[in-house]
């Protein structure tokens, strides 16, 4: 059929509604899908805090994604070990790396790191975040009056354990330190579950830890919760004060939690997982299990994930340069 004025007019007029159609067909479809099971890296011995949320997400992200999520402990070097294996890994998308706090503190921490934390890993989610509790062996203070007194004692003084060297509970510990004038010293652990069984067992006097890493042992009577770094009591602890309640305003740390990819990974790779782990994390009963063990879901896009990144790594860098924090 012979192309008329008219109907080339009519076509041409068609033209941008099939493209938006088209456009909208490509963005409600999902631009890339794993072929091959989906490794999820936790730089941390197992049994911690990350392991509870990736568990959870797990199941509702094979779902969604048509393909295992593999969770693979790689501890070590404060989240360096585990890091370096995705970067050793394709840059297709199957690899992804779970971090905390300590890998903005690694920026400043850490003066010759194998990748560079900010042009080489993309962000992809922010899940999390859970505040910190100081707790005690119950042999040390049976309150943060007595605990105070305790620690500024002249003499050998306390030990507190961290989850790792320029990990976010001793970054908050070395600041509360500073702040109360406290006679402590600091005992790196690789990783939660040791440190907090060495504080259990009276090897170590104190540490700032992650509420959901604490919980049963505070309940149980294995440890005392005095005080808690976060705007308002938990619900969890509703009796344990905040810093500021205590004095300390300004010693506010908490563990966040975030997933990162190689930066080279395709951009419609990145986005894909980035919505599935908005989606799993948003669901109402994965919400209510990481509330109920004392998180907070927050589920932030990989953009305001990096502004993150970026706001805690300049505030690590005054805490480590003020207390002159050096990898041993």
């Amino acid at each position: 059929m012979p192309i008329t004025r008219r109907r080339a007019t009519l076509m041409l007029a068609g033209l941008p509604a099939l493209a938006r159609g088209r456009a909208a067909f490509a963005q409600a479809a999902p631009a890339w899908s794993p072929s091959r099971p989906v490794r999820c890296i936790i730089p941390f011995t197992p049994g911690g805090t990350m392991d509870v949320v990736v568990r959870l997400v797990q199941d509702p992200m094979q779902r969604d994604l048509g393909q295992p999520v593999v969770i693979e402990n790689r501890p070590g070097g404060s989240t360096i070990v585990g890091t370096q294996e995705v970067m050793r890994s394709p840059a297709d998308g199957h690899a992804m790396i779970m971090v905390a706090n300590s890998f903005a503190a690694n920026i400043t921490l850490r003066k010759s790191l194998p990748y560079d934390s900010l042009r080489d890993l993309a962000p992809v989610c922010m899940t999390s975040v859970v505040p910190h509790v100081l707790c005690v062996h119950p042999s040390v203070a049976a309150d943060f009056a007595a605990f105070l007194a305790a620690a500024r004692r002249p003499g050998d003084g306390l030990s507190f354990g961290s989850y790792g060297i320029g990990t976010s509970n001793h970054l908050g510990a070395e600041q509360f330190k500073q702040a109360a004038g406290l006679n402590a010293t600091h005992v790196p652990y690789n990783g939660g579950p040791q440190a907090t069984t060495d504080l259990i067992g009276g090897r170590i006097q104190f540490m700032f830890a992650n509420l959901p890493d604490i919980l049963q042992s505070v309940r149980g009577g294995e440890l005392r919760a005095i005080a808690i770094s976060a705007d308002a009591r938990a619900r969890e602890l509703p009796e344990v004060p905040t810093m500021a309640e205590l004095g300390f305003p300004l010693v506010l740390s908490d563990s966040w939690f975030g997933v990162l990819m190689r930066s080279d990974v395709p951009a419609a790779a990145r986005a894909r997982l980035e919505s599935a782990w908005i989606a799993a994390l948003n669901r109402p009963e994965v919400r209510g299990r990481l509330e109920d063990q004392g998180f907070t879901v927050l589920a932030k896009p990989a953009a305001e994930f990096g502004k993150e990144i970026r706001r805690y790594a300049e505030t690590y860098a005054e805490v480590i340069r003020m207390g002159n924090i050096r990898v041993e």
